[in-house]
């Protein structure tokens, strides 16, 4: 069947048309109109009204998703660019890391030669701190020769590693330095004309080495040339007894006459 579309939207069928165009003349008492398709119409239009608001919240329903979607993307990327940022900066780390472990190892390698080149050192520097000891003013001789035997009882011991063993060599140099700077007094035994005496013995860093006996009575010197003791003038009697106070810290410091020998 044909129809015809009015601008109204309602669909007419052309069949009725001769039928309005034959009875012209006819009065619209006779004239009978179908109304279901209108009806039916009005039906469909209404159908589609009705879909088109569904749609239409449909739409907006998936906006908002889009919406919610496309703030979550913002965060997850706000996210992934710190977390780029953060593991940018631990890959510089674990670099820096990896070469500091490269030093290590070099490091431990070198140790390892050096460790092979220690025990020789240290037998030469205790040769060498054996031989200045016997060569020196023979002050404290009971105390820095047992030092001297600890450390070398040391180099045969294996329960004892070579850091510890090159550190009590290092601190056996060290105190020798130390006995250089200061002015010591200590008491010792003397043999004097044939009889032991118990004597005050007078340090001058190493520049002088001098006892005087108890009551005062006697005063010597020890003579490097001849390495032995010399006795002296009385004269000396009285420096060198305020000497053995100030080494005590019992008179204040002043300047002494002392028999120092003139440098070679």
């Amino acid at each position: 069947m044909n129809y015809h579309r009015f601008k109204q939207g309602i669909l007419v069928p052309l069949l009725m048309l001769p039928m309005v165009l034959g009875f012209g003349t006819a009065s619209a008492q006779d004239t009978v109109i179908d109304t279901s398709i209108i009806d039916r119409a009005n039906a469909l239009a209404g159908e589609a009204i009705a879909s088109a608001a569904q749609a239409q919240v449909r739409i907006n329903q998936l906006s908002d998703e889009a919406d919610e979607i496309l703030q979550e993307y913002r965060e997850v990327a706000k996210i992934v660019d710190g977390l780029e940022v953060y593991n940018a900066s631990y890959r510089r780390t674990i670099a820096e890391q990896v070469r500091t472990i490269a030093q290590y190892d070099r490091s431990i390698e070198d140790a390892a030669a050096l460790q092979r080149q220690v025990p020789p050192l240290m037998e030469r520097m205790m040769v060498a701190l054996e031989q200045f000891v016997e060569l020196d003013l023979p002050f404290l001789i009971d105390e820095r020769q047992a030092r001297l035997n600890l450390i070398r009882d040391t180099f045969d011991d294996s329960s004892v590693n070579v850091a510890e063993k090159f550190r009590l060599v290092l601190a056996a140099y060290q105190q020798e330095i130390n006995y250089g700077r200061v002015m010591q007094h200590y008491t010792d035994s003397l043999e004097i004309g044939g009889t032991e005496r118990d004597v005050d013995i007078l340090r001058v860093g190493r520049v002088a080495l001098l006892y005087q006996t108890s009551d005062q009575t006697e005063t010597g010197v020890w003579d490097k040339a001849t390495n032995q003791w010399v006795t002296l003038e009385d004269d000396y009697r009285r420096p060198v007894a305020n000497a053995i106070r100030m080494a005590q810290n019992l008179a204040t410091l002043e300047i002494l006459e002392l028999p120092i020998p003139a440098p070679e």
